[in-house]
């Protein structure tokens, strides 16, 4: 311990020499220096000290303000906890969507506008972290509606994320071997930790995308499919549902002559042409009918439905053929006229027609070979409560509506028999003139007394004075040809008078 102390002391002695032999060199180097240089190094030594207490005012600003901090501390959580999607299993899936399209610019996604179906959708696989992007997710669908129409069937299939690591339709995720063993080893040493072992559960699809949809879209079910599956070309039929008002139709014309429909078709008479996109307008109806729709707790009676199944459909084919079915239950035209327009060889001329509404008509349903879909329990109870709520909105709105009708038709009514304020005083010149002259063409006079009884009074003194009351008398013409005149006697007098002063004659027709 000793010698131990004795070093120790050795080294301090030679720190010292080395320091008082550093002192007198520095002295030397300075001394030899001229003053602007020496001015260059005062200054560094400034700049260090300042930068020195610039970092120790910031710790204790970060003391001082640990909010900020805190905000920072989890932008960082979020960016290093984003979803790395390499690192999860996928799923081939199909969803199965139902959506009132009234207020929306149709399914198919578009540039100009967000409010379509597949835009909301897309955004809400988005945000549920269920895809990273559309495009790589292989995604397909049914069959696209215009806007404003609704569907209840539409069926949609794509790659989402899978909380599982096998099952149907399932694709291991992209990790390094090495992670991979990592993972397995730790399952099993929490597998031997806990005896209890749990299997893992699929993500709940339906309730997690009805979350963030809005209330007029909903995903019914899902279902894992094959990696083959195509939702539009493992189609094996559509069904279209138009639902209409039969007040002033005939029902059994509008049925006789739908019934044409059926079988395989030219339908290029009976849809919008886009000659770009198809290039056949042949199509197979299934089955066609019209019947009315069944009187429930949550269905209005009076309303007729048409059902129209096929395989695929034309641009707008269903709401042409419904405007046709529609104007011959009007009885405008006859219900052979479907059948002429089929054949295209008969080359009749397409009639002019605007095209049935689009609020009535839905996509009911998409038929697929061994395809069941899974109704998870909570969540289609909940789709039953929302979907209630946006019927009896509708419901309510209706019976206000019914109020209007029901309030007008209550009300007494008069028609005004003329609205031109100067009808009644042409009427009264009218009058007068009929009074006061003869018929034009009818060949009608009046008595000499009517005349001057129609004078002005100055006229008529004047008249009275010179002549006098008038005693002669003389058969008055009429024309048998006026119905209005037969009132007037055949035999009635009138006076007549001669005079020589033309300044004495009264001009009656004034």
């Amino acid at each position: 311990m000793q010698v131990k102390e004795e070093d120790k002391m050795n080294v301090d002695n030679n720190n010292n020499q080395q320091q008082q032999q550093q002192q007198p060199n520095e002295e030397t180097y300075l001394n030899s220096l001229s003053k602007e240089e020496l001015i260059e190094i005062i200054l560094k030594k400034n700049q260090q000290q300042s930068n020195g207490k610039q970092t120790t005012t910031s710790t204790t600003s970060t003391q001082n303000k640990p909010t900020t901090n805190k905000k920072k501390d989890k932008k960082s959580k979020r960016k290093a906890t984003e979803l790395d999607f390499d690192r999860f299993s996928r799923r081939f899936v199909a969803l199965k969507v139902a959506y009132l399209g009234w207020h929306y610019h149709g399914f198919a996604a578009q540039q100009c506008t967000e409010e379509t179906i597949e835009g909301h959708l897309f955004s809400a696989l988005q945000k549920t972290c269920l895809i990273r992007d559309i495009k790589e997710c292989n995604y397909t669908k049914s069959g696209r509606t215009d806007k404003g129409v609704s569907a209840f069937g539409q069926v949609i299939s794509l790659y989402v994320r899978s909380n599982l690591k096998q099952g149907d339709g399932i694709i291991p995720p992209v990790i390094p071997d090495d992670d991979n063993k990592n993972q397995q080893q730790k399952n099993k040493n929490n597998n031997k930790k806990n005896n209890n072992h749990v299997t893992p559960i699929e993500y709940p699809y339906v309730r997690m995308l009805n979350g963030v949809l809005p209330p007029y879209i909903r995903v019914l079910a899902w279902t894992p499919v094959p990696f083959h599956f195509n939702a539009r070309f493992s189609t094996l039929y559509r069904t279209y549902k138009y639902y209409f008002n039969p007040a002033g139709l005939d029902i059994e014309a509008m049925k006789e002559a739908g019934n044409h429909f059926l079988g395989s078709h030219d339908f290029s008479n009976f849809c919008k042409i886009d000659l770009e996109a198809v290039k056949s307008f042949t199509r197979v109806i299934l089955s066609f009918d019209i019947a009315p729709v069944p009187v429930g707790q949550f269905q209005s009676g009076g309303l007729y439905e048409a059902t129209i199944c096929g395989y695929a459909f034309l641009w707008h084919q269903i709401r042409c053929m419904m405007a046709m079915l529609l104007l011959i239950g009007q009885k405008k035209f006859p219900t052979t006229i479907i059948k002429d327009l089929l054949d295209t060889s008969s080359a009749i001329a397409k009639p002019s027609y605007e095209m049935a509404s689009e609020i009535p008509l839905v996509l009911y349903d998409c038929g697929y070979e061994d395809l069941e879909f899974i109704y998870e329990n909570d969540s289609h109870q909940k789709l039953i409560s929302s979907m209630f709520n946006v019927w009896n909105d509708h419901y309510i709105k209706a019976a206000v509506s019914s109020l209007m009708i029901n309030s007008l038709k209550e009300i007494k009514t008069f028609t005004i028999e003329s609205t031109n304020p100067n009808t009644n005083s042409n009427s009264n010149s009218n009058e007068q003139q009929q009074n006061c002259t003869n018929k034009k063409g009818k060949g009608e006079d009046i008595s000499l007394d009517q005349k001057i009884n129609n004078l002005d009074p100055k006229r008529k003194k004047l008249y009275l004075s010179k002549f006098g009351e008038t005693t002669t008398a003389s058969t008055a013409v009429v024309d048998n040809s006026d119905t209005s005149s037969s009132s007037l006697s055949t035999n009635s007098t009138i006076s007549t008078t001669t005079t020589s002063d033309p300044s004495l004659v009264i001009n009656f027709s004034k």
